[in-house]
C-alpha cells in the first residue's frame, strides 16, 4: 500500500514551510494562505491552515535501508530528536526488521526515519533530502482499536502487519504504507509524552479502482487512486 499524499492540519503554515522546505529542504509544489504542499520523495505532503491549531499527529518517512545512522547524524543538528536517555537509534520488534530515528517538527509533531531492511533501497549516495523515499506511516488514533482494524481491512483489502496486534496498537497495511492505529490517549513512542488524538487525517493510497471513504465515525477520509 503505498501512500501517495498525505493532507493534515497546520495552525502555522509559515513555521512549517520553514521546516519542511527550509530544514528538509523539500520541494514546494505549492503555497497559499490556506495550504502548503512539499514533496516527500513519492508523497505529496500537505498541511491546511486552521486558526488556533494544536494537534500534534505522528507520521514516518523511508530512508535507504543502509543509511539510518547517518540519517541520525543529518537531522541531529536540523530538529529536536525524540530521545531516551542516550539512545538515539530505536530498533523495531523483530517481525519489522528496521531501526527508526524520532524527531519533532517545529510544531511539534513527531516525525520519524525509518529504514527497512528487507527493502531493495539501499543507497551509496550521501544522506540528503533526496534520500527520503516517502511516506510509509501516519497514526491514526481511535477509541476502539479491533472496530477500526477490520474496517480498514475489509474496506481497503489490507492486513495487520506484524499481527496479532492489539487494544491498544495495531499496525494495518504492509512496508511500503502502513497506517498505525492507536488508542485514543496512548503516548507516542518513544516517551514522548504526547497523547495520540483524534486530529482530521486525508489520505491517498494506490490501489487497482478509485474510490472514496469517510471512516466511520472518525476525522479520516481515505481516498484510492489508480495510476
Amino acid at each position: 500500500m503505498r501512500l501517495l499524499e498525505l493532507r493534515l492540519k497546520s495552525g502555522d503554515l509559515k513555521a512549517a514551510h520553514d521546516f519542511y522546505h527550509g530544514v528538509l529542504q523539500m520541494p514546494v509544489l505549492y503555497e497559499t494562505a490556506v495550504a502548503l504542499a512539499v514533496q516527500a520523495g513519492a508523497t505529496i505532503l500537505i498541511f491546511e491552515y486552521e486558526a488556533g491549531w494544536q494537534g500534534k499527529y505522528h507520521f514516518a518517512f523511508d530512508v535507504p535501508k543502509n543509511q539510518i545512522a547517518i540519517a541520525a547524524e543529518w537531522i541531529e543538528g536540523k530538529a529536536i530528536l525524540a530521545v531516551v536517555p542516550d539512545k538515539v537509534i530505536f530498533k523495531s520488534p523483530d517481525g519489522w526488521n528496521a531501526e527508526m530515528v524520532y524527531f519533532y517538527d517545529t510544531e511539534g509533531n513527531i516525525l520519524e526515519f525509518i529504514a527497512r531492511h528487507r527493502q531493495p533501497n539501499a543507497s551509496d549516495e550521501p544522506f540528503s533530502a533526496r534520500s527520503i523515499l516517502s511516506i510509509s506511516e501516519i497514526g491514526l488514533a481511535t477509541l476502539d482499536v479491533p472496530q477500526l482494524e477490520a474496517w480498514l481491512c475489509a474496506t481497503l483489502g489490507i492486513r495487520v502487519y506484524d499481527p496479532p496486534g492489539s487494544s491498544t496498537f495495531t499496525p494495518v497495511g504492509d512496508e511500503l504504507g502502513l497506517f498505525i492505529v492507536v488508542k485514543e490517549g496512548r503516548g507516542w513512542y518513544p516517551e514522548t509524552g504526547i497523547p495520540a488524538g483524534l486530529y482530521p487525517v486525508g489520505v491517498m493510497v494506490a490501489g487497482e479502482a478509485d474510490h472514496d471513504y469517510a471512516v466511520p465515525n472518525l476525522p479520516y477520509r481515505i481516498q484510492v487512486r489508480t495510476q
